[in-house]
């Protein structure tokens, strides 16, 4: 239960970490994609923080956080558990006990967010809309909508969102998502926080 948990957030991350753009030729869409996308995984002193709420089809609500240092640590945390995640290394630390060093390596995991695989992801992605403007947070943001159909680590997801982009710097505010990912039919809420000062590090 607890690798599932794990590994649906990074599901969850990847198909919301798209910037978008506005245009009115499809291709020309996409070529814009890509390059705000190449800035933010480009990036390698980006940090921030995600919110995460999920409702799923019985409308129980989840919540969860996680504090990136991009692009190899990542530290998740939820009611269940808390998972810290640098390069080759693991830490996981139930709901009721001390952290303990991951019998396997979720590297893998990360090495999943990969220019190509990324990529491939992207061109999943249709129907991309612009919706308008909107402050979200105090933050001027271009909105934007999409449906998607992709396949992240093995598992499908599918469904559409709604992007909430940084007028400036192109980088996700919110993201709203109806969809399904690893059999589980939820709507998911992800407010980001961008902060130079979160760092990620081993527990001690």
């Amino acid at each position: 239960m607890l690798l599932r948990s794990l590994l649906l957030s990074f599901v969850l991350l990847s198909t919301t970490l798209m910037p978008a753009s506005v245009h009115a030729d499809e291709t020309a869409v996409r070529a814009e994609l890509v390059a705000q996308w190449r800035k933010m995984f480009d990036a390698r002193d980006l940090a921030f923080s995600a919110v995460v709420n999920t409702t799923d089809k019985k409308g129980r609500v989840t919540h969860s956080e996680m504090r990136v240092n991009w692009p190899n640590k990542f530290h998740m945390k939820s009611t269940e558990s808390e998972f810290i995640i640098i390069g080759d290394h693991t830490w996981m630390k139930p709901k009721d006990g001390g952290w303990m060093k991951f019998p396997m390596s979720m590297k893998k995991v990360i090495d999943q967010f990969t220019p190509e695989v990324m990529k491939a992801s992207m061109d999943g992605m249709t129907n991309v809309r612009y919706v308008g403007d909107e402050d979200v947070n105090g933050i001027a943001c271009k909105v934007y909508s999409y449906d998607f159909d992709v396949k992240v680590m093995g598992f499908r997801s599918q469904g559409s969102s709604t992007i909430y982009s940084n007028s400036d710097s192109g980088y996700p505010v919110r993201v709203i998502t109806d969809g399904e990912a690893m059999g589980q039919r939820s709507n998911t809420v992800v407010d980001y926080t961008y902060d130079p000062n979160i760092r990620v590090a081993a527990p001690n």
